[in-house]
């Protein structure tokens, strides 16, 4: 669940940069939005990662200077690829909350399983919202 945590961070970050970046007024919208949720996510799964016994980071430097970086990219033309990679990223962790939970529901942790099914939720309405901008 770290690596999942560690997107999370970065998606925070990078949703707050893109949202200030993008021309479309509707779309900036979507990613400020994104930004709010992103916030909650991070801390609905740091909730589940404690109550399993985890001991969850709070930041991670190395993904705001990833993202820092996708966002300067965008002033050179990538801004394509900078939604792309977002609509990629939140299928992938879409993917693996829906994992975490089957797990989690197996082992007899329902709530942590339902925190999961609920993660993997957003996410999936994020990478929808996604494609009206990132062409297949």
């Amino acid at each position: 669940m770290d690596r999942a945590l560690r997107s999370e961070l970065g998606a925070r970050a990078m949703y707050g940069l893109l949202a200030r970046r993008v021309r479309d007024g509707e779309l900036a919208q979507v990613l400020a939005r994104f930004r709010e949720d992103e916030a909650a996510q991070v801390e609905a799964l740091r909730e589940v990662m404690r109550g399993l016994g985890g001991r969850p980071r709070s930041r991670s430097a190395r993904r705001r200077v990833l993202a820092i970086l996708l966002y300067l990219a965008t002033h050179l033309g990538a801004l394509g690829l900078a939604l792309r990679l977002c609509l990629e990223s939140e299928e992938t962790l879409s993917r693996w909350y829906a994992g975490y939970a089957d797990h989690l529901a197996a082992g007899g942790q329902r709530a942590a399983a339902s925190a999961c099914q609920a993660l993997s939720l957003v996410k999936r309405r994020h990478a929808q919202a996604l494609q009206a901008w990132v062409p297949r």
